[in-house]
């Protein structure tokens, strides 16, 4: 054969890896996978594991059994390796797994599919024996021809896998052994188990519980992790649940369910949320309760509750608006599917933050973490026996790593030391080591890391097993540092700007309104920045900025819109860069002041009599314009009616009393200037301040002189009374004021008095005696109070 032939006969070789089985197709001979004689395989299965529900591994005690729950069901992994039929596989070909007595054997069939050529390439098939019998798996193979014409090969080899049965024990079991010695097993394997009932009275409230994490094989898509750069598709993942408030206490409103991934932990694969499958329903549950009930109700998001994501997708909180109900979360997450251990941490807290025991039985435990082996029944998985597996990704993204160079040496023994590099999948595998290192410590040390990464300086430790070890590992990448800035103005402001730090802004992921990324505060010149910001990751980045209005600004009223920002990074000459490629924001906030408001007085001063109220009027102007009136009260005070000051300046006044007619009173007619100040105090007030306030307005009072005419009347008994024939005198006290004589009726009239001031005058009057003969002069003296 040409080498040239040769080598385009080689190019038909193809190598596959899939959900269930492990083929790799060569040109070898004329042998097809047609062949009609099929055959059974002997001595391929090369392991047993007892898994639970979730397909987490089971260990034994420290006495040796399996320790179970009586009708609860579990599975047992059977791994199987077909390399010594290299090239000799075909349709029909076939091995068998036997299951004992006395476990109870689920029945069913499962069609072993390729992931890659989506060709159904085997059938497993398990009966059972009958209740308590046990019963019989067999792996039959086919259509091996279609997957050798979908691949371009000619011969099948390699293949390996494993396949589940799911089992449960009816009765009680106590240290019962099992032999698994089928024809189909390498060696007879032995497994105790004790298995026990568990019933009795309930025990605890049982607040919340997380269960699942079994991989399953679906393909996903999630543009949300497409946008920050992590692997965004994929064929499979792990299912998990979380039951909230199981048994529906009233824990108040906005309860908050934190939920995250231990990505911390190198024992657990990285992994992330796929977000787009988070579900939350309402629903009646009880303890026991694993799957969403058939009536359950689907709650909408925004509305009987909220979520909040961090940057990466690896953790998350709920708050549920009512905290007297039950809840089903579910959701998905990132998984290997290669035999690694998926993690998952839940707790829930009170809305004032109180965290919740997982129990009330257990106060203590306010988490709870579950954990599931990442490995669909059936899928391939790379023989690692005495070798260490590193596995690595990027701390943000979880995006594997390639080109990580790790020194791999024994704890005990510096000359045991090996160089391994991470491939495209993340991948670095030491060499097989020999027996004599199972159970010892190696010392793992990253050498050389990857461009746009950060060396991770620290030793980490694993001891080998004997189906080998695997760590997990992450790189930090080196991030991309930017600014995200925005503008604020201020409407009603002279110069439309704010004072330095007066406004404060907070920068949230459009899918955490909740905590904040950065906080700035606006500068006088009215920018806002917010800086040294970082992203980790290519992909586009959806930011929201907010104007923080939890503290008042006197006079302001906030701009209450939320405004998005979008930002994208992308790798440039290996360099992750981050622009923002939206517009810059713009806040607008209205300032508007209190008015000042003033009230402007006088004084009213009446000299000559006492004031009466509201005998005399003012008027107020400004300029020409009359303002106000007013009149004064009884105590002199004068008051316009209070003025309302809207704008800063300045305004004068004049007070000016209106002349009146009241007989006696000279007016005051000065005018008096009043001056007020309106200024603005920067706290949303104005502010008035009056000078030439309350003037003084004097008034006096003179009365007009009067009169008085005082008469007197004059009786004369015994004969005619003539005139002038008698004198009387007017006295003051003893001064004489006027004197007067009769008339020839009688009347007696003194001179008119004259008064200029007001008073009390009293007045005597007296007959003055005469030498009249025969005449009796009247001596009395008569009072007149004028």
């Amino acid at each position: 054969m040409s080498k040239s032939k040769a080598l385009n006969m080689l190019s038909k070789f193809s190598a596959l890896t899939f959900a269930i089985l492990a083929l790799a197709s060569v040109l070898v001979g004329i042998v097809k996978a047609d062949n009609p004689v099929s055959k059974e395989l002997t001595q391929v299965i090369t392991g047993i594991d007892l898994l639970d529900a979730s397909d987490t591994k089971q260990n034994v005690s420290s006495e040796g059994d399996f320790s179970l729950r009586t009708n609860l069901a579990y599975k047992l992994r059977v791994t199987f390796d077909l390399k010594q039929y290299n090239e000799h596989l075909n349709n029909g070909d076939y091995f068998t797994f036997d299951i004992p007595a006395p476990m109870a054997v689920y029945e069913g069939s499962q069609d072993l599919i390729d992931p890659t050529t989506k060709v159904t390439i085997g059938e497993a098939e398990v009966t059972s024996n009958g209740t308590d019998q046990g019963g019989k798996a067999k792996i039959t193979l086919k259509n091996l021809d279609k997957y050798l014409e979908k691949t371009g090969g000619d011969k099948v080899k390699d293949v390996s896998g494993n396949f589940s049965v799911t089992f449960r024990f009816l009765k009680d079991q106590n240290k019962t052994r099992i032999n698994f010695n089928s024809s189909s097993l390498k060696q007879e394997v032995t497994h105790i188990y004790s298995s026990k009932t568990i019933d009795g009275p309930k025990v605890g409230t049982e607040n919340y519980a997380k269960i699942g994490g079994r991989a399953a094989l679906e393909s996903w898509n999630s543009p949300k992790l497409a946008e920050i750069g992590s692997v965004s598709k994929g064929d499979a993942w792990s299912t998990w649940r979380v039951r909230v408030n199981t048994e529906k206490q009233d824990l108040g409103q906005n309860i908050v369910l934190h939920d995250t991934i231990p990505n911390d932990d190198t024992s657990y694969t990285p992994a992330q949320y796929i977000p787009e499958t988070l579900k939350v329903y309402k629903a009646n549950i009880t303890v026991g309760t694993s799957a969403v009930p058939d009536d359950a109700v689907l709650l909408t998001e925004g509305q009987d509750y909220t979520v909040s994501w961090n940057e990466n997708y690896t953790s998350f909180d709920i708050i549920f608006k009512d905290g007297t109900t039950s809840y089903i979360v579910s959701y998905n997450t990132t998984t290997p599917n290669d035999g690694s251990k998926v993690g998952n941490r839940v707790a829930l807290s009170l809305a004032d933050g109180t965290k919740l025991a997982q129990n009330t039985s257990r106060p203590g435990a306010l988490d709870m973490t579950a954990e599931a082996t990442s490995l669909i029944s059936g899928t391939i998985v790379a023989s690692t026996a005495y070798q260490i597996k590193i596995h690595k990704t990027d701390a943000f993204t979880l995006a594997p790593v390639s080109g990580a160079v790790y020194t791999v040496t024994a704890a005990d023994d510096a000359s045991e030391t090996t160089e391994v590099t991470t491939n495209e999948k993340g991948v670095a595998l030491t060499k097989t080591y020999d027996q004599k290192w199972e159970g010892k410590t190696f010392k793992i040390k990253e050498k050389t890391a990857p461009a746009g990464y950060k060396l991770d300086e620290k030793e980490y430790t694993v001891k080998l097993g004997a189906a080998g070890s695997t760590i997990h590992l992450k790189d930090e990448p080196v991030p991309a540092v930017f600014n995200v800035t925005a503008k604020k103005v201020v409407e009603g402001r002279t110069d439309k700007l704010p004072k330095a730090d007066e406004f404060t802004f907070n920068l949230f992921s459009a899918e955490n309104l909740k905590d904040p990324v950065a906080t700035a505060k606006s500068k006088a010149d009215g920018t806002i920045t917010f800086e040294n910001l970082q992203v980790k990751g290519a992909g586009t980045y959806h930011y929201i900025i907010k104007e923080d209005t939890s503290t008042a600004v006197a006079g302001v009223a906030f701009d209450t819109e939320a405004k998005e920002v979008t930002v994208a990074a992308t790798f440039q000459s290996g360099v992750l860069t981050a622009t923002v490629t939206s517009a810059e924001p713009t806040f607008t906030n209205t300032y508007k002041v209190t008015p000042a408001k003033e009230t402007i007085t006088a004084k009213k001063v009446l000299n000559g009599k006492e004031l009466e109220a509201d005998k005399y009027e003012f008027e107020l102007k400004k300029g020409e314009e009359v303002v106000a009136t007013a009149k004064n009260a009884a105590d002199g005070t004068v008051t316009f009616k209070e003025i309302e000051f809207e704008t800063a300046g300045d305004y004068t006044y004049t007070i000016t009393e209106k002349a009146g007619s009241e007989k006696g009173v000279t007016y005051d007619t000065v005018k008096h200037e009043v001056k007020v100040k309106v200024t603005d105090n920067g706290q949303g007030q104005l502010v008035a301040t009056v000078t030439g306030n309350n003037p003084t307005f004097t008034n006096t009072y003179k009365a007009a002189k009067t009169s008085a005419t005082i008469t007197a009347k004059k009786v004369l008994e015994g004969k005619a009374l003539e005139a002038d024939k008698y004198e009387f005198e007017l006295k003051e006290g003893d001064k004489v004021v006027a004197t007067a004589k009769n008339a020839a009726d009688g009347t007696v009239t003194f001179k008119e008095i004259e008064y200029n001031e007001a008073g009390d005058h009293t007045y005597t009057i007296s007959e003055k005696a005469g030498s009249e003969a025969g005449v009796t002069y009247d001596t009395a003296t008569h009072e007149v109070t004028v």
